[in-house]
């Protein structure tokens, strides 16, 4: 009996759940009338070419990287970007962290643009046009980094040196803060974070990539989509850690380490054994732990 009254309910909490998705129906939007912005639309198209024709693939083995493009994309940007770099301070920091200052009207905390320069290593022989060559073609730029994430990099640096073109001032200071090595969780931004700290700045908004304007992706809404990101998921590395000296009992054989990523870097949180069986407790934490892993 109490079989037949769960089913009964499930099946009524199931068909209240599709009736009301079968009548549902987004509210009616105001029509958006488009502003027409003024900017040097051919000289962003160029510049985001120019720097993706920039190999700045980052490897965690930094043997396989090639510095030198990397260096190639930073002395290109004075000539992309004149009026940024002729008004704003620019400093590289560690980690190919690099970081422009442009000074507001007033003092108060700042607002930070984020982006990175580097981009994954790529199976070139998979892509229908070379990956590094920049090639537009109908209207399309093709290249590793148009994405993820020269093309947000390069669209910040654009606005800024077409507004200064014209005069303008923010009211208070921006930042632009860019990583080389966000890819393989570089100590790019971390350096950055520190400088901050270091100095007393306290950002007001910080801006880093988000998702794209996208189009049929959601059933049911077809006008084109610009996904904002307000949250990301953090991250945790897990991994044994040998002892250098094999510990005198009752401490348990191996013992564990545990790496985790804070805003400020990383660093090493040991472990405390509790037990002189530790292989069965150890098997029990790292099960739990992978689960909730993102990599």
């Amino acid at each position: 009996m109490i079989g037949y009254l769960i089913l009964a309910v499930l099946v009524a909490f199931i068909a209240v759940v599709a009736i009301r998705t079968i009548r549902f129906r987004p509210k009616p939007q105001p029509e958006v009338t488009k502003e027409e912005i003024a900017f040097d639309r051919d000289a962003a198209v160029d510049s985001l070419a120019q720097l993706v024709r920039c190999k700045t693939v980052s490897y965690n083995d930094h043997s396989l990287e090639d510095e030198g493009e990397f260096q190639k994309l930073i002395s290109l940007l004075p000539t992309l970007y004149p009026n940024v770099f002729g008004t704003c301070t620019f400093q590289q920091l560690p980690d190919r962290a690099l970081l422009l200052r442009w000074p507001g009207k007033q003092e108060g905390d700042p607002a930070v643009m984020m982006a990175h320069y580097d981009v994954v290593p790529v199976n070139e022989e998979k892509w229908d046009k070379p990956p590094f060559a920049g090639i537009i073609e109908d209207g399309i730029l093709w290249g590793r980094g148009t994405l993820d994430t020269k093309v947000t990099f390069n669209g910040v640096l654009s606005a800024a040196n077409y507004l200064i073109g014209q005069g303008f001032q923010p009211e208070k200071d921006i930042y632009f803060a860019f990583s080389g090595g966000e890819e393989i969780n570089g100590q790019g931004a971390p350096n950055i974070v520190a400088y901050f700290t270091e100095h007393g700045i306290h950002p007001a908004i910080v801006v880093d990539e988000g998702g794209a304007v996208v189009e049929n992706v959601f059933p049911g809404v077809k006008q084109p989509c610009g996904l904002i990101g307000i949250a990301e998921k953090g991250m945790l590395n897990a991994a044994p850690s040998p002892p250098a000296v094999t510990p005198p009992p009752p401490s348990p054989t191996p013992r564990w380490a545990f790496w985790r990523r804070p805003a400020s870097g990383w660093r090493i949180i040991p472990s405390r054994p509790t037990s002189t069986a530790p292989l069965p407790r150890c098997s029990t934490r790292w099960d739990g732990i992978q689960r909730h892993c993102t990599g």
